[in-house]
């Protein structure tokens, strides 16, 4: 039995050459094959770090041999597969039904219709009552599952809800030592804390969940296992600083189910730091709220004094000190973001959104001062209680924004772009939001012309709009039940507009109903930790456009708020 570390493996033409730097290949008798499937393009795969902890973890497993499998992109070379849209690990080119276990890392609920078409291209039976002991064991985890796996719970087999640490080590051991599948799955949920076998709950008799996760981090370190060129960071080291995020936007899933955050040691990130010297020169820090590390400045300090250029996920505005602005400038950055999110400050108080107008100008003038020429700001529209008078305020916003851009560019005696990512608001589970209604597509388009037209003269400003027509099928997958695994099934035939159309009043319940806070949701059988009731009375200080404290980070015994 082997294990070995691939070398820095290269492939394609001079021109478009792809590297990796880290993979690991194990051959040997006795070892348990597992496919590591993400249900997207080797590019967006690889620039996961939960996809990329999950292999390195299984790979640590002497019985384990972990290999890649992405969905097939005609466009794209992957290291180790000829050319064309075969779905073959990266590892040893086995297909999928070649493998004991398929573990399907899944982080965007969209990508839930590719595991029905990537078992349907390797002859496994979709449905999990449909295979038998000559087929692979299905397992499904990743931020989507645990958010609502639902969906595609008949899909599965099992799956492993929570992080990785806590989960693979337990389960790996459970199925080597299993002698029969069936027996296997019948009390895998009471071996395993996290596991969810969806066929032992259809008798509808109430169960619980709980979603697992790390106390702390002091012995943690998430990090890139395999540096390559086709991520969407070009061999970047990514390195995660803070799980979770204190400050409670009332949107999002990430400040919500990761509750309360949990720090990275600043040791454990200047190790990672050192593993990627001779590696490449580029380190990316990542987490929902980067400037809250209370050690930030020394980490930026510790990768600038070893030559690194430093990149950053979108940063809080109110927390753009000079300090951090010059980290920024002494790693060359040219682009930063910013998420106001919303216009007015009615509809910060309404998403809880703890910046102001004057933070977010500040800022702007801050970074151009420094020499970071391009601003990316991220806005949603469709937000509960919004009027048309708040979409008008992104509009004035922008204009403020690009006022203080070009007095500031002008001293620099250059200008950049203001580049505006628009949203369509998704409610999300596990949030505050989660019984709200998604904003109908009539009213979407009138706010997407509201901002078209008040800022189509305006030079140098930029605006991207998300797709409304994937934002529909996002929220659908977000918040269904079970019964979404049949629209997944159509929609792989036929696609999603027939299957949306064909099922519509099932879609509209799901999507476009506002659902009252005691009503049962698909997703309650799960536990994050953070109180249903607390989520409500947080839903209903929206409405009353209260603001409320971000987490304190502290002992949740001694806070007692929402956990």
């Amino acid at each position: 039995m082997g294990k070995r570390v691939k070398p820095a493996l290269s492939h394609g033409s001079k021109k478009n050459k792809i590297m990796e730097q880290g993979a690991i290949v194990k051959k040997g008798k006795g070892l348990i094959k597992a496919a590591l499937v993400y249900p997207n393009t080797y590019k967006a795969g690889m620039s996961s770090l939960g996809f990329q902890t999950v292999y390195r973890i299984a790979n640590k497993i002497n019985f384990i041999a972990c290999e890649r499998v992405f969905l097939p992109d005609p466009r794209q070379k992957v290291p180790g597969l000829k050319h064309g849209p075969q779905v073959k690990s990266i590892e040893s080119g086995l297909s999928l039904d070649q493998f004991d276990i398929i573990l399907f890392s899944i982080s965007f609920e969209n990508d839930f219709i590719h595991i029905a078409h990537l078992l349907g291209k390797a002859g496994i039976p979709l449905r999990s009552p449909d295979r038998n002991h000559t087929h692979p064991l299905v397992v499904a985890g990743g931020v989507a599952c645990f958010l609502n796996p639902e969906p595609i719970a008949p899909f599965m087999d099992c799956f492993l809800l929570g992080e990785a640490e806590c989960l693979l080590d337990n389960f790996f051991d459970a199925f080597l030592n299993k002698n029969d599948r069936n027996l296997f799955l019948h009390t895998l949920e009471k071996k395993i804390s996290g596991a969810y076998v969806p066929a032992l709950h259809n008798d509808k008799i109430p169960f619980q969940i709980k979603v697992q996760y790390l106390k702390n981090l002091d012995s943690t370190t998430t990090a890139t296992s395999i540096i390559t060129s086709q991520t969407a960071f070009k061999d970047t080291f990514l390195i995660e600083t803070l799980k979770g995020c204190p400050h409670g936007c009332r949107f999002c899933s990430a400040g919500f189910i990761y509750r309360p955050p949990r720090i990275y040691p600043a040791k454990n990130i200047y190790d990672a730091m050192d593993t990627a010297l001779g590696k490449t020169d580029k380190i990316g820090l990542v987490s929902s709220a980067i400037a809250d590390h209370p050690e930030i400045l020394n980490i930026c300090d510790y990768g600038l004094q070893h030559h690194f250029k430093l990149s950053f996920s979108s940063i809080r505005a109110d927390k753009l000190t000079d300090e951090f602005i010059c980290a920024l400038s002494a790693s060359k950055v040219k682009t930063a973001t910013i998420a106001p999110e919303a216009g007015s400050a009615r509809m910060r108080n309404i998403i809880n959104k703890k910046i102001d107008e004057h933070d977010i100008l500040c800022a702007a003038k801050k970074l151009v001062n420094a020499g970071i020429m391009n601003l990316r700001l991220y806005f949603m529209i469709g937000l509960p209680f919004e009027q048309d008078l708040d979409v008008l305020a992104i509009v004035e916003l922008t204009k403020k924004i690009k006022s203080v851009f070009l007095e500031e560019s002008k001293k620099q005696k250059k200008i950049g772009t203001i580049t505006l990512s628009v949203n369509p608001f998704i409610p999300k589970p596990a949030t505050p939001f989660q019984w709200a209604a998604m904003e109908n597509e009539k009213v979407l388009k009138k706010r997407i012309a509201i901002i078209q037209q008040g800022l189509k003269k305006i030079s140098n400003v930029r605006v991207n709009f998300e797709s409304l027509r994937k934002a529909k099928i996002n929220a659908l997958l977000s918040r269904g039940d079970q019964k979404a695994a049949n629209l997944i099934e159509s929609a792989l035939k036929n696609g999603w507009p027939f299957t949306m159309k064909q099922q519509k009043a099932y879609c509209d319940s799901i999507i476009y109903q506002e659902k009252p806070v005691d009503t049962p949701l698909p997703w309650d059988f799960l536990d994050n930790r953070v109180k249903k009731a607390f989520l409500a009375k947080e839903f209903l200080k929206a409405g009353q456009e209260k603001k409320s404290a971000s987490c304190p980070m502290i002992d949740c015994n001694k806070c007692n708020t929402c956990i």
